[in-house]
């Protein structure tokens, strides 16, 4: 469920080419009097003109010892924080338009993250996948000797990888929120790239019921991990945005259609039970249920999240309150991952038991 990720990841791409405050006169002059008056190691600042410089008489504070030591804020970075600030709170007071820099609204840091919001609901988002992968984890422990239950253990199996996928890539997502970086923003479009891929590969396998066919499965399993190895390599060879954001936005489409093919698939499933009368010595409503569970609720799951994707259509932030679309989408990401999980379950139990 994470083609919205994809999409973020086109739209942060594009905004840090054409974020405007990277561009503001004023602003490079903040910076280049910041990394003067500060004399920040690596700066090739040496001069500045005071006379046409705003900016040469403005007390500079230095980095609290937390932000450098532990999150890797150095004097050139912090220069350029400080600065986004004092050029924000004047185009505030002066009733302009606020600007992003470097494809990022300009977030004051609140408790060592750079986001705060977006960490917090990233945090948010990992306990869906840290719960379900305690009860699939209990699951593939409980497992029988008998052959169909070995078999459909790989089916749970796959979803235990959807769920290590997910806390991993929410883990990233909460460190690179906290803290921008070229390692943490790789990580991120990384595990990304492994949710998808592992959403992908477990619902495909269900619909071809793959699990009856061990060796098949093997197969598949190994492909799908070396696409993802030669993604990893591309990206580690020549890193672009653009094919990072195609690779995403192609396998979270398949796994939209997946979901919907599967929902149609246990939609007839159904109807053949009910002509067959399996539904004669239980209440009507039992049917209606199920219909609900397996068939409504994977539907309304692709709508919710093709939805969601609207915030990072429509962005934008709110300076008092600190927080963006971004991070409002990630907060409406949470509910998806509990509901998503309950599919694979109630999806599970109900046709093991039939």
């Amino acid at each position: 469920m994470r083609l919205a990720v994809a999409v973020a990841i086109l739209l942060r791409c594009f905004l840090v080419v054409c974020s405007p405050g990277d561009n503001l006169d004023e602003f490079i002059d903040c910076t280049y009097a910041c990394e003067y008056a500060r004399l920040c190691p690596n700066s090739q600042i040496n001069y500045i003109d005071p006379e046409t410089n705003m900016f040469h008489d403005i007390k500079f504070f230095n980095t609290p010892a937390l932000y450098s030591d532990l999150l890797l804020w150095d004097c050139i970075s912090d220069c350029d924080y400080q600065c986004q600030h004092i050029i924000t709170r004047w185009r505030i007071e002066e009733e302009e338009e606020v600007y992003q820099f470097h494809g990022k609204w300009p977030f004051l840091r609140v408790l060592g993250t750079q986001e705060f919001f977006s960490t917090i609901f990233s945090i948010g988002n990992f306990f869906p996948h840290y719960k379900a992968f305690v009860k699939f984890s209990k699951m593939l422990r409980e497992t029988g000797d008998k052959r169909r239950a070995r078999s459909r253990s790989t089916l749970v199996r796959n979803y235990l990888y959807v769920t290590i996928a997910g806390m991993l890539a929410w883990t990233a997502s909460s460190v690179f929120h906290c803290r921008d970086l070229v390692i943490t923003e790789k990580l991120d479009y990384f595990f990304a790239g492994a949710t998808v891929l592992t959403g992908f590969h477990a619902i495909f396998a269900r619909i071809t019921s793959l699990y009856l066919y061990p060796k098949i499965a093997q197969v598949f399993t190994r492909s799908v991990a070396a696409i993802f190895a030669l993604h990893i390599l591309r990206l580690y060879v020549d890193w672009s945005y653009t094919y990072n954001m195609r690779f995403n936005i192609s396998f979270g489409v398949l796994q939209y259609i997946l979901l919907i093919l599967l929902s149609c698939q246990n939609y007839k499933a159904l109807r053949k039970q009910k002509e067959r009368g399996d539904f004669k010595n239980t209440a009507y409503s039992s049917f209606k249920g199920q219909m609900f569970k397996l068939c409504c609720v994977p539907v309304a799951l692709v709508v919710v999240t093709t939805m969601a994707m609207s915030l990072e259509l429509f962005d934008f932030f709110s300076y008092e309150w600190q927080i963006d679309a971004h991070a409002i989408w990630h907060l409406c990401t949470i509910w998806p991952s509990w509901v998503l999980y309950d599919f694979f379950l109630e999806d599970y139990t109900y046709w093991g038991n039939n």
